[in-house]
């Protein structure tokens, strides 16, 4: 189908009856958008505000919201979550806001909606990095519509015309593009609700759809089984942070479709991508992404989806090989202990090597002097040798493996033994959160 500029899109339009959504099991077209979003706009210009804050649960309303604040030439401000030290955080970036309730007043008569200029720009999305602090970032729409075109083009045949589904919220940049954006552009519905659980998700699933996941939701396949040849998804992405290998087999194997990983960030949109086989796959730029390294071996791009054409630097530590690069953590992840300079990338991936873990986090905790800790997720074997050692024993036998590679500096003093290592709804881990598991506030 063709893909339509989402700043023309209520003004091209598509057919009234054209299936845009499924909320709660019930469709809804086109015509009824186009009408609820010119209402919205009308009321959303009658209050005289000029940055909204747009927080919705279900992601028709969303849509709604959105549009109807775009076409009422306001700015829109996307908080990660509704929480209330999240929205208190944001302090004075919005005058307005607009969540389910106020977008569930009937639909009013109003004009027939134009276009709008998508150079001007249009939305603030807050992301918090690993330090938890709100860093402001400002995008255009036609930032968003250059991405999605050429999404579309890698990936449109083989997503086809079926519903986009999700386990992430659509107040990501990620879910809003994967989600909503990218099939309301290709003309495919999207399902209005996030589903936390597999199993909801599962016994809803539509035929012929896409799953919009995580890390996070794909880790946590265990014990499902695989679905029927005729109930498997087109597709299924998964971004926020890299997914393992065995997440990735075991999503193959439930799922019957290998996920496509898409590394990127708020800042930047979509980078590049790759499918995990046999576990070595370099991941691969965009169409029109020009990736470089700083001496650091520090990754910078230059992306359409940035629309300045120039170099954008990223904290990112990449290797280049032939077809791509392979990511070596984060430069950002660097700290000094005992006046060394220590990576917590490369203890984490140490650790994680070992035949007792799962996966393994490292953190700084402050104080003087700074103490070293970690949070290790034990394997099978992993819950058996601390059963039989203990956990003061456990963590002596981790430390003494990470010698081999680490100064005395880079041994953790402190660690935490647990199921999962603590996340967003993105599968992005905080500093902050590791913090709070040793009785550190944020």
């Amino acid at each position: 189908m063709t893909i339509l500029p989402l700043s023309r899109l209520l003004a091209h339009g598509r057919a009234p009856d054209h299936l845009l959504a499924l909320t709660d099991g019930v469709p809804i077209a086109y015509g009824r958008f186009s009408a609820e979003v010119a209402s919205a706009a009308v009321r959303l210009r009658a209050t005289g505000c000029r940055r909204a804050a747009l927080l919705c649960q279900d992601s028709y309303r969303f849509a709604v919201g959105l549009f109807g604040l775009l076409h009422a030439g306001m700015t829109v401000v996307m908080p990660p979550n509704g929480q209330v030290g999240t929205l208190a955080a944001l302090g004075d970036a919005f005058d307005l806001l607009v969540d389910d309730a106020f977008l569930a007043a009937p639909a009013s008569e109003a004009p027939s909606l134009s276009g709008f200029d998508p150079l001007r720009p249009a939305f603030e999305f807050f992301t918090s990095g690993s330090t938890g602090a709100p860093k402001r970032i400002v995008k255009t729409l036609a930032m968003l519509e250059h991405e999605i075109a050429a999404l579309d083009r890698l990936w449109g045949d083989e997503m086809g015309s079926g519903p986009a589904v999700a386990t992430v919220s659509h107040q990501h940049i990620y879910g809003l593009t994967f989600k909503l954006l990218w099939p309301l552009a290709a003309g495919r519905p999207f399902a209005g609700e996030m589903h936390e659980l597999w199993e909801t998700l599962l016994d809803q699933l539509p035929s012929e759809a896409v799953i919009v996941a995580s890390p996070a939701h794909l880790g946590r396949l265990s014990g499902i089984a695989p679905l029927a040849r005729a109930r498997r998804p087109r597709g299924i992405f998964s971004a926020g942070a890299p997914l393992s290998l065995s997440a990735a087999a075991e999503a193959t194997t439930i799922l019957g479709v290998c996920p496509t990983e898409i590394f990127g960030s708020t800042e930047t949109g979509a980078i590049a991508t790759r499918r995990q086989i046999a576990g070595d796959e370099p991941w691969q730029a965009l169409p029109g992404i020009a990736i470089a390294t700083d001496d650091g071996g520090r990754l910078k791009l230059r992306s359409p989806f940035l629309g300045d054409g120039e170099w954008f630097e990223t904290e990112d530590l990449i290797e280049p090989v032939e077809r791509g690069f392979h990511l070596r953590g984060r430069a950002d992840r660097v700290v000094k202990i005992e006046g060394k300079r220590i990576s917590l990338t490369d203890i984490e991936q140490t650790l994680a090597r070992l035949p007792w873990t799962a996966a393994a986090a490292a953190v700084a905790l402050p104080g003087e002097p700074v103490r070293l800790a970690a949070v290790v997720v034990p394997n099978q074997a992993g819950w058996e040798k601390l059963a039989e050692l203990g956990r003061f024993r456990f963590g002596r036998l981790l430390r003494q493996a990470l010698t081999e590679t680490q100064e005395p500096a880079g041994l953790p003093r402190l660690w935490r033994f647990d199921d999962h290592l603590p996340s967003g709804a993105m599968g992005k881990r905080r500093d902050a959160d590791l913090r709070a598991l040793f009785g550190i506030a944020p």
